[in-house]
């Protein structure tokens, strides 16, 4: 259902809202006090409660994780405390599953500087998984790089993985459980194959963007029963 807003609502009941994020939106406010046209400023329009739970920052309300501002699909929030603890516990237990679809634009051998050499198959022809640790890179520490070395500088020191599951043409599905900033944009260009408009990463300039959240596996918390939402 379509908000007022523009915001479509995928999936609710009394604890949880799963909305459609649009692209090139922020997910939240920068700021405590930040009135910008942002995903959590918008759904607190037509469903205040996301506001109640009490997280690592107010300004974010019960949202349980992020999407870049390129990237559309499915937002997960909470709408009260007890589920909003729920979550999070699930999500740092790696038991909240997120799919997205990443659709690739020109193969691309030279893989942008600071990229380490690609150990991994080829992901758009054959399926299995991509791991790296993650390190900080260039001004202000705008992008990440992959790196194998745990103890490289600016590292995240925490291994991170990606599931890469041909779907066809130029699309792949990409399954994560803890994700770091960029990690799918990271993971597909050291793969040779940069997102449609993610000239970040090395990708062709485009108006749209190739990467898109269309699923999302958890336990509900009121009941214990396994919910998947797709988009």
């Amino acid at each position: 259902m379509q908000q007022p807003t523009g915001i479509e609502v995928v999936y609710s009941n009394d604890d949880i809202l799963i909305v459609d994020k649009p692209a090139f939106i922020p997910t939240a406010p920068l700021a405590d006090d930040g009135d910008e046209c942002c995903l959590v400023n918008l759904v607190r329009r037509f469903e205040p409660r996301i506001m109640v739970p009490c997280g690592r920052l107010v300004r974010e309300g019960g949202l349980i994780h992020r999407l870049d501002t390129a990237t559309s699909g499915l937002v997960l929030f909470a709408l009260d405390q007890e589920t909003y603890d729920d979550l999070v516990r699930q999500q740092r237990q790696d038991r909240i599953i997120k799919q997205y679809r990443a659709t690739w634009g020109e193969y691309t051998p030279v893989r942008p500087e600071g990229f380490p050499e690609y150990p991994y198959h080829d992901v758009a022809t054959s399926c299995g998984i991509v791991s790296s640790y993650f390190r900080s890179y260039g001004e202000r520490g705008a992008s990440v790089r992959p790196t194998m070395d745990r103890c490289a500088k600016r590292c995240s020191g925490v291994l991170y993985t990606t599931q890469m599951d041909v779907e066809g043409g130029h699309d792949v599905i990409c399954t994560i459980t803890r994700g770091f900033r960029h990690q799918i944009r990271a993971h597909m260009a050291w793969a040779g194959y940069p997102l449609v408009g993610d000239v970040r990463y090395g990708g062709v300039e485009s108006d749209t963007f190739g990467l898109r959240a269309v699923a999302l596996s958890f336990t509900n918390p009121r009941d214990g029963a396994h919910l998947t939402i797709t988009v």
